[in-house]
């Protein structure tokens, strides 16, 4: 719960300081003179992001949503003058979708990642090293996705104008504005990278996580960066640190209870007694946890509700331990992409026009057959050479 807590403390810093918007707006212009390029430039910088930002909706809808649609918009495409199909329709939808890939390529990609490792310790599934061995499980179907996604886009809502020569100047003249890099951003920056090492090798220097965070955040407090300020007026921080305080609280009753045992056993019975084996009912509890997200506005409420229970469905029809709760992580990230309220980020960026009611399901379909087919047949192969089953 410290993690969670802390990730928004670092959001904060990112914001800021201005380093996020520097990261991204510099990707812009290196890579933003085709709309194909830019949308992997503004995938890229949020990519790096996800590694030390694990607040999946701040990094989306606060930062790389109004950088992208202010390249939209300097190039033209604009909703309020219907010309929303020239590129800003494809680019939202390509930053959208990289927030999924990039939530479950690092554990603190995302708030709810760390929430499931509690979930599935509670079930009795601990993750050895779960900074490394998250991002060993998911680094190559997560590569895999980044390269592929802005394709599948591309494919469904091409964009009208195939380059952006206005883009790398939109991007340079942001970044002449803001000046060379501040004390504060280097002081930042080299924090975040040190955390950002030592989670990766926390269990060789033998340091816990929530540790390295505490010392990170002490430094920047000692520094100025971040004041207790900023930290104590953080609401939206202390109110997930509360309410997935309470989730988790909830879901350790409910398994003290014998409740979710009792429930996955019943479901359990019912698909044995049907005469599938482990692969078809490891695909059918998959789809059925990806698909109920239509009935969810949040992915920590679907988290909170079924992660325990499907985990143990999964382990009980006979899929190893570590690959139902792994399967079930990235899952819990790539649902996302299923509605237009399936999480925080979802509203903001429906809200600004760019993606229709219709496109935006017709997307969350294809989306849902490309990401299961790419994560599992690439994870089944990479994960079997892992040695994770």
């Amino acid at each position: 719960m410290w993690l969670v807590l802390l990730a928004f403390f670092f959001a904060e810093g990112f914001g800021k300081t201005g380093l996020g918007d520097r990261i991204a707006l510099s990707v812009i212009r290196l890579l933003g003179s085709t709309t194909l390029g830019l949308a992997y430039g503004i995938n890229l910088a949020e990519l790096v992001l996800a590694a030390a930002m694990p607040s999946s909706a701040a990094r989306a809808a606060a930062v790389f949503y109004p950088i992208t649609v202010s390249v939209a918009k300097a190039s033209g495409s604009d909703p309020a003058q219907g010309t929303h199909k020239k590129c800003g329709t494809f680019l939202v939808e390509c930053t959208y979708q990289a927030t999924a890939t990039s939530s479950c390529m690092f554990l603190s990609g995302a708030a709810q990642n760390y929430f499931i490792l509690k979930l599935a310790s509670g079930v009795g599934v601990d993750v050895p090293s779960p900074f490394s061995t998250w991002f060993t499980a998911a680094c190559v179907p997560g590569v895999l996705s980044f390269l592929l996604t802005p394709l599948v886009a591309f494919a469904l809502m091409p964009p009208e104008a195939k380059k952006t020569p206005d883009a790398p100047q939109t991007a340079k003249a942001k970044l002449d504005a803001m000046g060379p890099m501040s004390d504060d951003e280097k002081v930042f920056g080299c924090v975040i990278l040190m955390m950002v090492s030592l989670w990766a090798t926390s269990s060789s220097v033998g340091i816990p996580p929530v540790v390295t965070a505490l010392c990170g955040l002490t430094l920047l407090l000692l520094s100025g960066v971040i004041t207790w300020d900023d930290c104590a007026s953080n609401t939206k921080a202390w109110g997930t640190y509360v309410s997935f305080a309470c989730l988790v609280g909830m879901a350790s009753m409910l398994n003290t209870l014998g409740i979710v045992k009792w429930l996955a056993s019943c479901i359990t019975a019912k698909i044995i007694a049907a005469g599938f084996s482990a692969l078809p009912a490891f695909f059918i509890i998959l789809t059925s946890y990806w698909m109920v997200h239509y009935l969810f506005a949040s992915q920590v409420a679907h988290v909170s509700s079924l992660f325990q229970p499907f985990v143990l469905m999964m382990i009980q029809t006979g899929t190893p331990g570590l690959v139902a709760v792994m399967s079930l992580a990235f899952a819990s990230n790539l649902f996302m992409t299923l509605t237009p309220y399936a999480s925080a980020q979802s509203a903001v960026f429906f809200g600004g026009k760019y993606i229709t009611t219709g496109e935006w399901y017709k997307a969350g379909i294809v989306y849902f057959a490309f990401y299961i087919g790419l994560w599992v047949s690439t994870g089944a192969i990479w994960w079997k050479i892992i040695g994770l089953y």
